[in-house]
């Protein structure tokens, strides 16, 4: 699904650029930032549906299926858990606090239950939480899928849930920093990974072979869409018709990004950008904040804010290339060998034993 690979990539650097931008006081891009990761949600639910398809047959499948998930995502994030917190420490002068708790909540994805923002110990890893409590919920959802009618009824259900959401929180009188932590919950974005399970359903039973050319386009237009619509204030972006558009709009690039046949001049780069993703989203944050509390001090008093404009973008190029090359080598030397390493070690694993008859049936 190369087509999605190609548009992971791209919102992996949206997000990073976001972040790159406003920590150094360049811009203030909120739709890259909102909306780059709530495509992730929608890939994962449609990357999800398209590859588990009929493959989840009872609790060993659903177990497996969960390990495979933790296997993909955790591996890289405790590494860069414990850099992180090392960090912390270093420029605070003491422990994180509750320290054992946040790596036991972390470790095992549950901060995603309560409060994801203020229990991820990485900038960024709230949505993996909420991504792992989803991953729970997915045996139910593949089972509903082929069921039309209920299926229309989930959609409907979770998308009133997540705009009354959403106007409960943001749109509230408090305003977007003071609901920011009641914001991001598991109903805000259930709607998006749920639709995104539609889209890969119905990817497996149908496909047009899009020209590339239409799925250029269609990133083009998107992402000429988030910075047309981008707000002044943090927050608006999710509010009226803009993020009645903006919400309609990451399903529908999802939706045409996987029946595009991605060329063979274009496919080793949109593996590469698949590669990429998880490592850039995680790391960006890792490389700035390093340079930022530990090397610039000890070559300049000036803080990064208030660097020439000329430096500041040469401080987002070189974060992004690092960013990615280091992704690059963990995808291929680090997390691809443990992936493989557990799926071995999973497909070892006993099958159930028969019921007393059927077993007799087959010694006979």
């Amino acid at each position: 699904m190369l087509g999605w690979d190609v548009l992971r990539g791209l919102c992996a650097l949206a997000v990073a650029s976001y972040h790159l931008m406003y920590w150094q006081d360049v811009a203030s891009l909120h739709t890259l930032g909102s909306y780059g990761v709530y495509l992730f949600f929608v890939l994962s639910g449609a990357s999800l549906a398209y590859n588990y398809s009929g493959r989840l047959a009872g609790p060993r499948d659903a177990a497996v299926f969960l390990a495979t998930r933790w296997l993909r995502l955790a591996p890289l994030y405790i590494v860069l858990c414990v850099v992180f917190v090392a960090f912390l420490s270093l420029r605070n002068g003491q422990w994180v606090d509750q320290l054992p708790l946040r790596l036991s909540l972390n470790i095992t994805f549950a901060f995603g239950v309560h409060d994801p923002v203020i229990w991820a110990l990485l900038i960024g890893g709230w949505s993996l939480g909420i991504e792992f409590l989803y991953y729970l919920a997915f045996p139910l959802v593949l089972a509903l899928l082929p069921r039309a009618a209920w299926c229309a009824v989930a959609a409907l259900a979770l998308g009133l849930l997540q705009w009354a959401w959403i106007y409960r929180t943001v749109g509230s009188e408090a305003g977007y920093a003071a609901s920011a932590v009641a914001y991001h919950q598991v109903p805000a974005f259930a709607a998006y990974f749920f639709g995104g399970c539609v889209i890969g359903h119905w990817r497996r039973l149908r496909f047009f072979s899009l020209r590339q050319g239409w799925g250029v386009l269609a990133w083009l237009l998107v992402g000429g869409l988030l910075l047309a619509l981008n707000p002044a204030e943090a927050g608006d972006e999710l509010l009226g018709l803009r993020g009645a558009v903006l919400f309609g709009a990451c399903f529908a690039v999802v939706f045409v990004s996987g029946q595009v046949s991605v060329g063979a001049r274009l496919a080793p780069v949109a593996r590469w950008l698949g590669d990429i993703t998880y490592g850039c989203y995680l790391l960006h944050p890792m490389f700035f904040f390093g340079f930022v509390w530990f090397v610039l001090p000890r070559f300049s008093a000036i803080d990064i804010t208030d660097a020439p404009v000329v430096a500041k973008c040469a401080m987002l190029a070189a974060v992004l290339v690092l960013s990615c090359v280091t992704a690059t080598a963990s995808e291929r030397w680090f997390e691809a060998p443990l992936r493989r390493w557990g799926k071995r070690v999973l497909a070892r694993r006993p099958a159930p034993r028969a019921p007393y008859s059927e077993a007799a049936r087959i010694s006979s």
